[in-house]
């Protein structure tokens, strides 16, 4: 049996034909495109036969009869293979280029029968395997890269082979590779007649060669279906009829400029005339530099429908096209907005804004939506809210929700109640409702003074994210009904409920919006405030959060710190709080912005810089106040600003923020646990903590999701009291709060193993030793008194041998300790 030869590896059934053909006399044809490896079995048939040389009429019995290209034959050549196809008594093969509008060559084909072998493109394993065998092996992803840069026609894959340098890391054999399949591709074209590079140009870009639009393309009709053939078994065009990507350089080579150009502006109205355009073909279209009406009116529909990853450069291509961009400027800055590149957004909504006596009122007040949506994302919601008031309450339409939410976050609240005054005139579809809801919901949590009327505004805001309506996924808004519920409820100390909005919401979302991003940071705070600080690392870590969406950064820098303080690495706090300068700077506070707001304070205070964000909590308390000190909001900025106090050893000042959460406490039940823990805080401040007031505190913080504030109030509450059996008790209980958090939802603690002759708490408190975390500190963390601290430490300087504290501090960061930058989140402090 004859093996498989070098110059048919991966041509599919090409070497069993052979050894077919070389067994059995009879008729025997290969068909394929130019390029496609005909010749080669040819080739491989006469290296083992004797091909008769002479004429096929005058062929003795048992010669073997070889032809190469009959599709070029004359018509009495034809005649003769048709004849000499019906001998028994010898070997006919005849290799052609199949010919759809050629009834001779068609029927010559069809003869063969099962004699017949068809050359199809080489497939990606295929191009691998030829490599392997003629080459040198090369990778599944070259390989891919070869078969879409040759449409898998033999020819053109061996040039590609055949260009591999010895280096494939190198990407000068990748450069070689492509420079010698254009070089074949042109070499395969030198002989195409212009016709046929024209319908293979049309092919390009959509226009499959077929008699009606070739004779379209070259303005006659005779012999036009002979064209056809040609440009259809070139070896340019790929299974689907479409050029092969890197024909199109050689071919426009071959063609010229100016008659390209002729050819395309006939490409595209045949194409617009005939409805034969697709997306890709329109903006290829004109990327190559044609104007035409009908292309960018085809652009903008394909663009209005695309997604708004592909939309934006479908508006770019329609402008290309001739469409007047200031028509598109509304739907291109929205589209940009979506996509999260506010600059351009901005640009293009400003083209709208500054053109409003002329342009459409639609577009007005899409582009005034899109720029209060820039201004809020980049911590701004002041110039929202200034935007929409600019507008005026006759125009807004459905974004007189957006209006009020804007100027509600933004402390007007007059400009709020005038927006909601317009909703009442908007039809009640799903996503008027929403926005409605949502709106009565901020309003209606901002007024409460009652349990009853806080309870009916968080109804409201939870029915908001319920009916989202049939809004767009390039529709932007201010905020997202499912943001704004979730930071209410981690206002209100109800994580429970942001997880179950989050868990309705994200999956809407489109990944990596900013919108999706804005929850998911929602949802790492929770985790932070709940003590799992590995989850909300975690989320930290997938984000990728652009530099202009100061919003989203203010969150992500604010978790950052709060991680760094709660873990007590002073170090890694600084960094972080570095960091957030920025956008600290640059931010504008907002009712939507407190949290993150108090969170800084909290580290500022810590580091001793309360000075860079006194502009922040003086702009907070400014808006607090013109709204009237709402609790659900207030609560948690006074909160922060007791446990500032704490940290500054200052009672005096956290009396007032105290007696805020207290005057706020019959209405409002997360105030109420807040105002608690305040006085709880205040007694171990001044010397005098009440055991039994602590304890409920503490246990009320965790009920309300702050088992860490709950866990450190009982444990620096123990080391203020003098008696040990209370001491004792209450760190018994700041170790109940954390430790089933920790276990449950963090796994170990991540201080190191035991190392050496020390004991897992030694080793814990060597951990912390090296961090230069204080004896008062390192009890609170572990709830053990400052005494069994020095206890501790003393039994390891005994075990070490060291002589002095600086020494052991050195021995025991040459054992491991102190490398670690976080601790578990029962490891806090204040």
């Amino acid at each position: 049996m004859t093996s498989i030869r070098p110059s048919l590896v991966g041509v599919e059934r090409a070497d069993r034909f052979v050894r077919d053909v070389l067994d059995n006399r009879g008729f025997h044809v290969v068909v394929g495109v130019n390029g496609s490896g005909r010749s080669a079995v040819l080739d491989a048939i006469a290296a083992s036969a004797d091909p008769y040389p002479g004429r096929i009429a005058d062929a003795p019995s048992g010669s073997t009869i070889v032809v190469d290209d009959a599709h070029l034959l004359a018509e009495q050549r034809l005649d003769e293979i048709a004849a000499a196809a019906t001998r028994s008594d010898i070997t006919l093969i005849v290799a052609t280029a199949p010919r759809e509008f050629d009834s001779r060559i068609d029927k010559l084909i069809a003869s063969a029968g099962a004699g017949r072998l068809t050359l199809a493109p080489l497939d990606k394993t295929s191009i691998s395997a030829r490599a392997a065998a003629t080459a040198r092996p090369i990778s599944a992803a070259l390989a891919n890269a070869i078969a879409k840069s040759t449409g898998g026609i033999l020819a053109v894959v061996d040039a590609a082979l055949a260009a591999l340098d010895s280096e494939l890391a190198d990407p000068a054999p990748l450069r070689a590779v492509s420079e010698a399949v254009a070089a074949q591709h042109r070499r395969m074209l030198l002989d195409a007649n212009d016709d046929t590079r024209a319908l293979l140009l049309a092919a390009r870009f959509g226009i499959v060669p077929e008699p009606a639009t070739a004779a379209q393309l070259v303005g006659r009709s005779s012999d036009i279906e002979s064209s056809v053939d040609l440009a259809c078994t070139s070896g340019a065009l790929d299974a689907t009829g479409a050029l092969i990507p890197a024909a199109e350089g050689p071919l426009i080579e071959l063609i010229g400029d100016r008659r390209c150009r002729t050819l395309l502006d006939s490409v595209t109205d045949i194409a617009v005339r005939s409805r034969l355009l697709d997306a890709t073909a329109a903006r290829a279209l004109a990327q190559r530099g044609v104007v035409h009406a009908g292309l960018a009116d085809f652009i903008v529909q394909q663009a209005d429908s695309a997604s708004v990853e592909a939309a934006g450069a479908l508006y770019d291509a329609a402008v290309d096209a001739g469409f007047d961009p200031a028509v598109l400027a509304a739907r291109r800055s929205e589209v940009a907005a979506a996509t999260g590149d506010l600059d351009e957004a901005a640009r293009y909504a400003d083209v709208v804004i500054d053109s409003a006596a002329v342009c459409d009122g639609a577009d007005l007040r899409t582009a005034v939506r899109v720029s209060a949506s820039v201004a809020a994302q980049r911590g701004m919601l002041a110039r929202s809210a200034q935007l929409f008031g600019w507008l005026g309450e006759d125009r807004l339409g459905p974004d007189a929700v957006w209006a009020a939410l804007s100027a509600a976050a933004a402390g007007d609240r007059g400009a709020a109640d005038r927006s909601m005054a317009a909703v009442s005139a908007l039809a009640p579809t799903s996503s008027t409702a929403s926005g409605t809801l949502l709106a009565a919901g901020v309003l209606g949590s901002i007024d409460s003074r009652s349990a009853a009327a806080a309870s009916v505004a968080a109804h409201s805001l939870m029915r908001a994210t319920t009916l989202t309506g049939n809004t767009s996924g390039r529709s932007c808004s201010t905020d997202t009904a499912a943001a704004v519920a979730a930071l209410h409820a981690v206002h209100c100390g109800d994580l429970a409920r942001v997880d179950s909005i989050l868990a309705r919401a994200l999956p809407e979302q489109r990944p990596g919006s900013e919108a999706h991003t804005r929850l998911l940071l929602v949802g790492a705070w929770a985790s932070m405030l709940r003590g799992d600080s590995a989850e909300a690392s975690s989320t930290l870590d997938t984000l990728r959060v652009p530099l202009s969406h100061m919003r989203n950064q203010l969150f992500l820098h604010a978790i950052r710190v709060g991680l760094a303080r709660r873990s007590g690495d002073a170090g890694s706090l600084m960094t972080a709080w570095t960091g957030a300068q920025n956008v600290i700077a640059e931010y504008s506070a907002d009712l939507f912005a407190l949290l993150p707001l108090g969170e800084l304070l909290l580290a500022a205070t810590r580091l001793g810089q309360v000075d860079r964000v006194e502009h922040l909590v003086a702009q907070a308390t400014d808006l607090l106040a013109a709204l009237g000190d709402p609790p659900v909001w207030a609560s948690a900025l006074h909160w922060y600003r007791v446990q500032a106090a704490i940290v500054a050893q200052t009672p005096d000042a956290l009396v007032p923020h105290a007696r805020a959460l207290a005057a706020a406490a019959p209405t409002h039940p997360y105030s109420a646990a807040l105002a608690a823990a305040g006085r709880a805080w205040l007694g171990v401040l001044q010397g005098r903590p009440d055991p039994t007031e602590v304890e409920m505190s503490a246990r009320t913080l965790t009920a309300f999701g702050l088992p860490w504030d709950g866990a450190r109030l009982a444990s620096e509450a123990a080391l203020t009291v003098t008696d040990t059996a209370t001491a004792t008790a209450l760190l018994h209980i700041a170790r109940s709060l954390r430790q089933p958090s920790s276990a449950g939802r963090e796994g170990p603690r991540s201080t190191p193993q035991p190392t050496g002759s020390l004991s897992e708490r030694e080793a814990e408190v060597a951990e912390l030793l090296v961090l230069g975390v204080t004896y008062r500190e390192v009890g609170s963390r572990l709830y053990i008194s400052p005494k069994t601290v020095e206890h501790h430490v003393a039994r390891i300087r005994r075990r070490l041998g060291a002589e002095s504290r600086s020494e052991l501090i050195s021995m025991l960061r040459a054992m491991g300790y102190g490398g670690s930058t976080s601790t578990s989140s029962s490891d806090v402090t204040v």
